[in-house]
């Protein structure tokens, strides 16, 4: 299921790794990837978060967006 939380796109994905830490990715509105070739293969403009918990989540994209203000 995803939801938006100030206009960025937010799932929850359980990956089969005991990790936990990457439970809840958010995507910004402006998020871009590109291919760049064999050697650097994908390449983002890093506007995505994640975090444990939906709540980390939201502090990490609250976070993101005052740090990356115009």
């Amino acid at each position: 299921m995803a939801d938006i939380y100030k206009g960025w796109t937010i799932s929850h994905e359980y990956p089969p790794i005991p990790i936990r830490t990457h439970d809840w990715v958010a995507t910004g509105p402006n998020y871009d990837a590109s291919y760049e070739g064999e050697e650097d293969g994908f390449v983002s403009n890093g506007e995505m978060v994640h975090a444990a918990t939906r709540e980390a989540l939201i502090t990490e994209i609250d976070n993101y967006i005052e740090e990356h203000a115009a």
